[in-house]
C-alpha cells in the first residue's frame, strides 16, 4: 500500500523511481553475462536491436512494462525484482 506521504512527494517518488531503475539495469546485464548472451542475442528474443540494450543497460533509456514482462517470461524469477509482483506469482 502506498503511504499518503508517497502520494504528495513527487521527490520521494522520483528517487524510488530512480532506485528501481538502477537496480533492472543491473539485473538485465547480470542475468543477460550468466546466460552468456550478447546484446545482440538478447536483443533478438525481445525483438529489439543490440542498441537498444545497450541504452538499456547503460540507463540511456528504459524499457517499457511489455519488455520488463517479457524478460520475465524468458528467465522467470532469475530476473526478479522485489518491487514487481509479476502475474502468477506466489
Amino acid at each position: 500500500m502506498v503511504s499518503r506521504f508517497m502520494r504528495h512527494d513527487a521527490v520521494r517518488r522520483r528517487l524510488v523511481v530512480n532506485k528501481l531503475m538502477l537496480e533492472m539495469q543491473h539485473n538485465l546485464k547480470f542475468i543477460r553475462k550468466r546466460n552468456n548472451l550478447t546484446q545482440k542475442q538478447l536483443g533478438d528474443k525481445l525483438c529489439v536491436d543490440q542498441a537498444t540494450i545497450s541504452n538499456f543497460e547503460n540507463g540511456k533509456t528504459y524499457m517499457t512494462i511489455e519488455l520488463v514482462y517479457e524478460m520475465y517470461l524468458i528467465f522467470g524469477n532469475d530476473f526478479s525484482l522485489p518491487c514487481i509482483k509479476y502475474l502468477g506469482d506466489k
